[in-house]
């Protein structure tokens, strides 16, 4: 199997997974090198309370079966202008989700992305407990916006524009933020999470939430019984993210994709026959530049 294992991270920083998930099995990792502070059980108490959170609050209405919840990591480093004794962080943040291929112990990777703005306050006496169209804490916001994104995308794998009630709540989400004047939620920065609503939510963007489906359900879901037909099945994923990237080029969402399958990408196309290798390789450097000398390789 050309398959790669999922993505670890390996830092010296706080690890803690809780096994009883709702929708969503969150792996919290906290990376405090940079803070300088005797207080390190305020780090945990932050690691533990955010958790718990993710893990034990009921996103949907759904029932979702142990081996059904959604795996992710959620890596959080606090950088200089961390202030625990007053409660202020400041920090960035990397979203990862997986989801399992069918007839395979492989995961593929659906989400990665980085947020350099992810600022907020926590004390460790106030529980963090969301409420829908309440604004509460910019961290319960965050970490709320986050759980939907991570719903939405897994849903879209599965079924066309399954992810629709989510991104319905993440918009919700995001107005109310804005409405509360919380740090991160303008349109200033291209690559934040008030464009990852507006790629979600845009009718011009929506072939990609297409090629999601085919890429993830009808493409390499199907590897394990017509590796050939699910090739080009993702193939005609990528021609429907290229003609979303000639409507808005570097859009978020297409730039999260290709940080999550670029090297999944190649590995698919290294066992296609020349003439595909050929083809893919021209519309992945056209579409994903940053990794153009990787895709050289399928000319080869």
């Amino acid at each position: 199997m050309w398959f790669k294992g999922f993505l670890v991270f390996t830092f010296s920083c706080w690890i803690i997974t809780f096994s009883q998930a709702q929708e969503l099995n969150a792996n919290v990792i906290i990376n405090d090198a940079q803070v300088q502070t005797q207080e390190r059980q305020v780090i945990q108490q932050l690691r533990d309370a955010i958790a718990g959170f993710m893990n034990t609050t009921r996103w949907t209405n759904d029932n979702y079966k142990q081996h059904e919840r959604i795996k992710c990591n959620i890596l959080i480093t606090l950088t200089g202008g961390t202030d625990l004794a007053n409660g202020r962080y400041t920090a960035n943040v990397q979203i990862q989700s997986s989801r399992p291929v069918y007839g395979s112990n492989y995961e593929t990777i659906v989400l990665t992305f980085f947020d350099r703005n992810f600022n907020f306050e926590f004390f460790p006496s106030q529980p963090l407990i969301f409420t829908e169209n309440v604004f509460s804490t910019n961290l319960t916001a965050m970490l709320a916006y986050y759980a939907y994104t991570i719903l939405a995308l897994d849903a879209d794998s599965f079924a066309p524009q399954g992810g629709n009630p989510y991104i319905e709540r993440i918009l919700n989400i995001l107005n109310n933020s804005q409405q509360a004047g919380a740090q991160g939620w303008n349109n200033s920065d291209t690559r934040n999470r008030y464009f990852i609503s507006e790629n979600l939510n845009n009718p011009q963007l929506s072939g990609y939430r297409e090629a999601l489906y085919l890429y993830h359900r009808k493409g390499i879901d199907y590897f394990s019984e017509n590796p050939e037909l699910g090739r080009k099945n993702i193939l005609e994923a990528i021609k429907k993210i290229a003609q979303v990237n000639q409507v808005r080029p570097n859009a978020v969402m297409i730039n999260a994709f290709f940080d999550s399958k670029a090297e999944e990408i190649i590995n698919i196309f290294s066992q296609a026959d020349a003439a595909m290798r050929k083809e893919a390789a021209a519309l992945l450097m056209g579409i994903d530049p940053t990794n153009a000398n990787r895709y050289q390789l399928l000319n080869r």
